[in-house]
């Protein structure tokens, strides 16, 4: 198995995975002396079975006051792991509150959360300051050769494998799930969702949520047999994606299947959607624009072919090309020259190079190609028009980089 992860893919995920534990632990923080304290649900710490099965802070001291920082304090690191600067201290810390809380209160265990703990330990085997990360701003090689530890990565798809079969295992062993009546009961449990999707599920004829339901049990359970063969792990990942998606749409547990989601997207092989050659491109860039430099820099970190090749508008590499009447009628715009002397421009170059990059880019550029041509491109020039007022300007054409990068200068 090979992974497809860049610097700037992962960035992205611990991005949403950082906001994601931002959230659990602010929103925490108010009700972590109820919960946690010796004033709370379980005043003598002793009585929680799990208080010794990890390293526990609470185990030591547990009054109100100090659950309450101690929850605030895990927020603040997830700002720093959010912005990648001390990112490995801040996992470890939260990590730790997450392992003393759950200790602390075995009552309150959402099923997610050691996928949570678990993301946290993998982040502090990886390599530091990717793409992306604010430890790694402003260093002349933007990508620095960062690839996502193999190792970390095979360990998630053993722990996605083994998971989903064993709880397809327990799901044997549940009276409604084995008759095929579990989707029908979350569709009346509390916790749904009183909305459309709701209601159309609950129009949909019995014997197709039974359908429902034994495909989830089937796919759990054969899940580990199955991911041992290479061309279904896509097939499996994206169905119990879908699963995923359903429950987050279907039920109020945010904090349930949101933890859930990311550990699907930090499973999620970029290599299942591979980056296309952009041999013959040529990205056609303002020079003097600082938002160019970065984005230039972007493509430099996030480009494992090395065929991209980058020219400032102010060399007059296009004009010589094209002429200066056609340059004309580009307008204010970046220009991507494709290897058939295609020029793109506006939100449809971005479209491009997010796409020939792979991965999650590609993703993002089938999310921009959804939008109206002219929505998108008034998106563009909405950013693109400000940006000196936004991002200033560069007075080198070229960014700073080692001499092995400016070979793709043209």
């Amino acid at each position: 198995m090979t992974n497809g992860w860049t610097g700037g893919q992962y960035s992205l995920f611990r991005a949403f995975f950082g906001a994601y534990l931002l959230v659990h632990f602010a929103y925490l923080a108010f009700w972590a002396a109820d919960i946690f304290s010796n004033e709370g649900m379980i005043p003598d710490a002793s009585l929680s079975p799990l208080i010794g099965a990890f390293p526990n802070i609470l185990a030591v001291i547990d009054t109100p006051a100090f659950v309450t920082a101690l929850s605030s304090a895990a927020a603040v690191s997830a700002v720093f792991f959010t912005l990648g600067k001390w990112d490995k201290p801040a996992a470890f810390f939260m990590w730790l509150v997450l392992a003393s809380f759950i200790g602390r209160n075995s009552l309150i265990t959402n099923p997610a959360m050691p996928y949570a703990g678990w993301m946290l330990l993998a982040h502090l085997f990886l390599a530091s300051a990717p793409y992306g990360s604010w430890a790694g701003r402003g260093r002349a090689d933007p990508g620095n050769g960062w690839r996502l530890n193999h190792g970390v990565f095979v360990a998630g798809w053993i722990v996605l494998a083994l998971t989903y079969s064993y709880s397809g295992y327990t799901k044997l062993l549940s009276p409604s799930w084995v008759a095929g009546e579990n989707i029908s009961y979350v569709l009346d449990n509390p916790l749904a969702r009183d909305w459309f999707l709701r209601d159309f599920f609950l129009m949909v004829p019995p014997v197709l949520l039974k359908a429902l339901t034994w495909f989830i049990l089937v796919i759990e359970l054969l899940f580990a047999p199955l991911a041992l063969f290479r061309g279904l792990r896509p097939w499996l990942w994206g169905g119990m994606l879908l699963v995923q998606l359903g429950f987050a749409f279907l039920l109020n547990f945010p904090d349930l299947t949101i933890a859930m989601l990311l550990f699907h997207m930090f499973t999620f092989n970029p290599a299942w959607l591979g980056a296309k050659p952009m041999s013959g491109y040529v990205l056609h860039y303002d020079g003097s624009c600082a938002l160019c430099h970065s984005t230039v820099r972007f493509l430099l970190a996030e480009d494992r072919s090395k065929q991209l090749r980058f020219s400032p508008l102010q060399s007059g590499l296009l004009e010589n090309a094209k002429g200066q009447e056609a340059l004309a009628q580009l307008g204010d715009t970046i220009a991507l020259q494709t290897a058939d002397g295609r020029v793109l421009t506006e939100s449809a170059a971005v479209a491009m190079l997010l796409d020939r990059l792979g991965g999650l880019w590609r993703v993002g550029s089938w999310m921009l190609r959804l939008l109206p041509r002219r929505l998108a491109d008034g998106l563009y020039h909405f950013v693109g028009d400000r940006r000196y007022r936004f991002f200033g300007k560069k007075a080198d054409y070229c960014p700073i980089i080692p001499n092995d990068l400016r070979e793709r200068f043209c």
